[in-house]
């Protein structure tokens, strides 16, 4: 329970941490916080996730997003993974295209047993409102065997 805490909580100051009025080139740095889901090996069962994530500007249609969510196998957390990452997306009006890098680490209540992953790629497709997101999600995991599909709901900061 400590760690699901520790790990919350760090995802609670990133996102209140971010600067609200710099600017890049007319745009804003901002912070997303991040609802959904991804499957595990099929449609059915799936992962919850919650994470936060930073938008930093790299001109006007370029941004990189340093991010970490947790993927849960329910709403207690007693299992799951911890997921850092950084996306490069392309803005093309209210839409994104993103390529980015992921690594897993599984945390369990049940066992103290360190089963990191590899570094799996991710590329996800947005659209984007004035302060909320919706973004459909791919994770090739090769050590798996599949790829691991997933929508998001963010609200921006």
């Amino acid at each position: 329970m400590k760690r699901v805490f520790s790990f919350v909580l760090v995802t609670g100051i990133l996102s209140a941490w971010a600067p609200q009025p710099a600017r890049a080139e007319g745009q804003r740095i901002g912070a997303f916080a991040n609802l959904g889901v991804m499957t595990k090996e099929r449609i059915s069962p799936y992962w919850l996730t919650l994470g936060a994530e930073l938008l930093l500007p790299l001109g006007t249609r370029w941004s990189i997003n340093p991010e970490v969510t947790l993927w849960g196998s329910n709403f207690r957390f007693d299992s799951y993974y911890v997921v850092p990452g950084v996306v490069v997306n392309l803005r093309i009006g209210r839409f994104t295209l993103g390529v980015g890098a992921i690594k897993r680490f599984w945390f369990s209540r049940f066992s103290n047993s360190d089963s990191s992953e590899k570094i799996a790629p991710k590329i996800q497709v947005g659209y984007r409102s004035r302060n909320s997101r919706i973004t459909l999600i791919a994770v090739p995991l090769s050590a798996h065997n599949y790829v691991s599909l997933g929508v998001a709901f963010g609200m921006g900061f």
